[in-house]
C-alpha cells in the first residue's frame, strides 16, 4: 500500500490525517555495532589526546543512524501494538475489534490515520 492510497482510503472513509515531524530523529537510535570517532575539537582530553570515543547511540552522519532510528521507531510501534505491512516496510497498521490505524514512516515523517 502506498501512501497515496493510504490518503486516498482516509479521504473517503472521512478520517482525519495527523502529520509529525519527529525532532533529532537521529539522535533515538541505538547503535548494534561498535563504533568509534574521534574525540571532538573542543571536548578533547587534555591528558588523553588521543583516546577515542566508543559510541553508542546514532549522532547525526554516521552510516549507520537511519537504520537505528528505524529500527527503534519500529521497536516502539509494535509495543503499542502496530504491525509491520508485508508490502510496505514503512508501513505500520494497528487493528483492534472496530478500531484502525494506519501509521506510515518516511524517514523522521509520520502521517497517522
Amino acid at each position: 500500500m502506498t501512501i497515496h492510497a493510504i490518503l486516498t482510503i482516509a479521504t473517503m472513509h472521512g478520517w482525519s490525517l495527523r502529520q509529525l515531524d519527529v525532532n533529532n530523529a537521529f539522535l533515538h537510535g541505538h547503535l548494534t555495532e561498535k563504533v568509534y570517532m574521534q574525540q571532538p575539537p573542543g571536548f578533547k582530553s587534555l591528558e588523553h589526546p588521543h583516546h577515542v570515543c566508543c559510541l553508542t547511540k546514532a549522532i547525526y552522519g554516521l552510516k549507520q543512524a537511519p537504520r537505528a532510528w528505524y529500527s527503534a521507531l519500529k521497536m516502539a510501534l509494535s509495543e503499542f501494538g502496530f504491525i509491520n505491512a508485508k508490502s510496505d516496510s514503512s508501513l505500520f497498521v494497528f487493528s483492534d475489534g472496530s478500531i484502525l490505524a494506519y501509521c506510515l514512516i518516511y524517514v523522521d515523517d509520520l502521517i497517522l490515520t
